[in-house]
Protein backbone atom coordinates (compact mmCIF):
# COMPACT_ATOMS: atom_id res chain seq x y z
CA UNK A 1 0.00 0.00 0.00
CA UNK A 2 2.43 2.55 1.18
CA UNK A 3 5.14 1.26 -2.08
CA UNK A 4 1.62 2.05 -3.87
CA UNK A 5 1.76 5.27 -2.57
CA UNK A 6 5.36 6.35 -3.47
CA UNK A 7 5.37 4.89 -6.68
CA UNK A 8 2.10 7.51 -7.40
CA UNK A 9 4.23 10.39 -6.11
CA UNK A 10 6.75 9.74 -8.05
CA UNK A 11 9.08 8.71 -5.29
CA UNK A 12 11.37 5.11 -6.02
CA UNK A 13 12.19 4.21 -2.73
CA UNK A 14 11.71 5.79 1.46
CA UNK A 15 15.31 7.04 1.24
CA UNK A 16 14.08 9.53 -1.02
CA UNK A 17 12.06 11.09 1.40
CA UNK A 18 12.90 13.52 3.45
CA UNK A 19 13.75 12.98 6.99
CA UNK A 20 10.19 14.20 8.57
CA UNK A 21 8.60 12.00 5.63
CA UNK A 22 10.22 9.18 6.69
CA UNK A 23 9.34 9.19 9.82
CA UNK A 24 5.76 9.45 8.83
CA UNK A 25 6.43 6.73 6.59
CA UNK A 26 8.02 4.51 8.98
CA UNK A 27 4.90 4.90 11.44
CA UNK A 28 2.44 4.05 9.15
CA UNK A 29 4.34 1.16 8.02
CA UNK A 30 4.48 -0.24 11.64
CA UNK A 31 0.94 0.17 11.77
CA UNK A 32 -0.08 -1.79 8.69
CA UNK A 33 2.44 -4.39 9.60
CA UNK A 34 0.56 -4.83 13.03
CA UNK A 35 -0.75 -8.17 13.90
CA UNK A 36 -4.48 -8.95 14.76
CA UNK A 37 -4.85 -9.34 18.34
CA UNK A 38 -5.00 -13.33 19.08
CA UNK A 39 -7.50 -14.90 21.76
CA UNK A 40 -3.88 -16.47 23.00
CA UNK A 41 -2.62 -12.75 22.89
CA UNK A 42 -6.21 -11.96 25.42
CA UNK A 43 -5.54 -15.05 27.20
CA UNK A 44 -1.73 -13.53 28.63
CA UNK A 45 -3.31 -10.12 28.67
CA UNK A 46 -6.66 -10.79 30.54
CA UNK A 47 -5.01 -12.46 33.59
CA UNK A 48 -2.73 -9.06 34.06
CA UNK A 49 -5.78 -6.68 33.89
CA UNK A 50 -7.57 -8.33 36.50
CA UNK A 51 -4.65 -8.33 39.12
CA UNK A 52 -4.22 -5.14 37.75
CA UNK A 53 -7.88 -3.98 38.66
CA UNK A 54 -7.60 -6.13 41.98
CA UNK A 55 -4.73 -4.13 43.23
CA UNK A 56 -6.67 -1.05 42.40
CA UNK A 57 -9.91 -2.63 44.32
CA UNK A 58 -7.70 -2.77 47.24
CA UNK A 59 -6.60 0.92 47.63
CA UNK A 60 -8.90 3.07 50.47
CA UNK A 61 -8.27 5.93 49.14
CA UNK A 62 -10.13 5.31 46.09
CA UNK A 63 -12.40 7.51 45.15
CA UNK A 64 -16.09 6.30 45.02
CA UNK A 65 -16.15 6.87 41.13
CA UNK A 66 -12.50 4.87 40.77
CA UNK A 67 -13.85 2.49 42.73
CA UNK A 68 -16.50 1.37 40.88
CA UNK A 69 -14.39 1.77 37.82
CA UNK A 70 -12.37 -1.24 38.78
CA UNK A 71 -15.20 -2.71 39.71
CA UNK A 72 -17.06 -3.03 36.72
CA UNK A 73 -13.28 -3.31 35.12
CA UNK A 74 -12.64 -6.56 37.12
CA UNK A 75 -16.16 -7.67 36.23
CA UNK A 76 -15.76 -7.23 32.05
CA UNK A 77 -12.24 -9.05 32.52
CA UNK A 78 -13.66 -11.86 34.86
CA UNK A 79 -16.64 -12.33 31.92
CA UNK A 80 -14.38 -12.05 28.79
CA UNK A 81 -11.47 -14.39 30.31
CA UNK A 82 -14.90 -16.66 31.24
CA UNK A 83 -15.72 -16.41 27.38
CA UNK A 84 -12.68 -17.30 25.85
CA UNK A 85 -11.47 -20.11 27.95
CA UNK A 86 -15.20 -21.53 28.00
CA UNK A 87 -14.80 -23.89 24.85
CA UNK A 88 -11.14 -25.44 26.34
CA UNK A 89 -13.07 -26.27 29.71
CA UNK A 90 -16.34 -27.64 27.74
CA UNK A 91 -13.77 -30.05 26.10
CA UNK A 92 -12.40 -31.03 28.54
CA UNK A 93 -15.31 -31.85 30.13
CA UNK A 94 -17.05 -33.84 27.80
CA UNK A 95 -13.26 -35.64 26.95
CA UNK A 96 -13.55 -36.40 30.18
CA UNK A 97 -17.10 -38.00 30.58
CA UNK A 98 -16.22 -39.87 27.54
CA UNK A 99 -13.13 -41.21 29.00
CA UNK A 100 -15.26 -42.56 32.54
CA UNK A 101 -17.96 -43.80 30.22
CA UNK A 102 -16.72 -45.45 27.38
CA UNK A 103 -13.24 -45.73 27.75
CA UNK A 104 -12.51 -43.88 25.15
CA UNK A 105 -9.64 -41.56 24.94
Amino acid sequence: MLNYLLEKLGIKSPDDLRPEELKTYQAWAYVLAKPEVSIDDLKKLLPKELERANAELRKFENSAKKDAFYKAYTELCEHITKIIIAPAKERETLKAFLKQKYGIE
